[in-house]
């Protein structure tokens, strides 16, 4: 039963559960977001973000355009505790159970908490609610040395004493299946052109880390393979519930064969689009990825996308030429190259 109140700015809606909403309010998973009823005009056109599940607001601006606040009688568990880090880790020191419980609460927070004039103006060409899901802003140099001081019990070395380090302000959590942060990919605004563009470090040194991204939404009828996370929300630009599993190098696709051959029922009756970059690795890994598909019978939709001559990957397909990025994902299926040429 929903409650309404009007003690604040917006209406408050009570439920049970965050389950209880998204059902009483016929929610559509779209990605980054569900699409629900209006509880104010019953029209189909409101949303809910999957990064702030108690807010939800009516699309139809000029007919209704309600905000509300949405509240939950059940305790939300959406951030792993240190009780569940000591549990769950007890080969951790104590001061590396508390650096990684403080890095998960540092970056759920920045996620929307900190301001990013590079993800709010749209980084890489992604645009600000898509990369702001996935990708972290620390702003400056002092940020991230104060990060580096906090967790240098978890990699091992002290990263703040490197001015070249702490100019990696950009990072890329990546989450195991168990919800606590595996690795951090680094990357740089401050200095767009620090070499290597990317570094990666272990975040939890006491398990085997997972090495690739995934985010397949329950209803999605496409799934593209992605040799990077900015690769792979590049698609999302364009196809906001479209499913991905990113690598995090072309020579890393081991973890990821063994999580298709698990997981067999994710990527069936979909279709499933290989979009490794155009060079020799990337070659390489989309024929190790298509003969994983096929060994496991999932080769009858599978299609590999190509690029224009100046690209070699989507995220720089899309900077370049959005349109005809959009065009060649959506357009008809001979403008995928066939399974067929990648096994040769």
């Amino acid at each position: 039963m929903v409650q309404l109140s009007n003690k604040s700015l917006y209406k408050k809606l009570v439920y049970q559960n965050i389950e209880n909403a998204l059902d009483e309010l016929n929610a559509e998973d779209k990605g980054r977001y569900y699409i629900c009823n209006c509880p104010e005009c019953n029209e189909h056109e409101a949303f809910i973000y999957k990064n702030n599940t108690n807010y939800i607001q009516c699309n139809r601006e000029n007919h209704c355009g309600e905000r509300m606040l949405l509240q939950y009688q059940e305790k939300q568990n959406t951030h792993t505790t240190l009780e569940k880090i000591e549990k769950s880790f007890p080969s951790l020191s104590e001061d590396q159970k508390e650096a990684l419980n403080w890095s998960m609460r540092v970056f759920s927070f920045a996620k929307n908490g900190l301001q990013s004039e590079a993800m709010d103006n749209g980084y890489r060409g992604l645009s600000k609610d898509n990369v702001r899901q996935h990708i972290i802003d620390l702003q400056n140099k002092d940020v991230v040395q104060y990060f580096f001081q906090k967790t240098s019990s978890l990699f091992g070395k002290d990263y703040s004493k490197s001015s070249w380090m702490c100019e990696r302000n950009i990072m890329i959590p990546l989450y195991g299946e168990d919800k606590t942060i595996d690795r951090v990919l680094l990357r740089s605004s401050i200095n767009p052109t620090t070499e290597p563009k990317e570094i990666q470090l272990i975040l939890n040194p006491s398990k085997e880390t997972r090495d690739f991204f995934v985010d397949i939404p329950k209803n999605t009828k496409s799934v593209v393979f992605c040799e990077s996370l900015l690769d792979a929300l590049s698609f999302r630009e364009i196809d906001v519930s479209c499913g991905f599993v990113a690598l995090t190098g072309a020579a890393k696709t081991k973890q990821v064969d063994t999580f298709i051959r698990q997981n067999k029922s994710l990527f069936k009756d979909k279709q499933l689009c290989v979009a490794m970059d155009d060079d020799k690795a990337g070659r390489d890994a989309a024929r190790r990825l298509t003969s994983t598909l096929k060994t496991q019978q999932l080769d009858k939709n599978v299609s590999i996308f190509r690029y224009g001559s100046a690209c070699k990957d989507p995220n720089e397909f899309l900077q370049a030429n959005r349109k005809q990025f959009e065009n060649r994902y959506k357009g008809p299926s001979k403008q995928l190259e066939p399974l067929k040429e990648v096994e040769k």
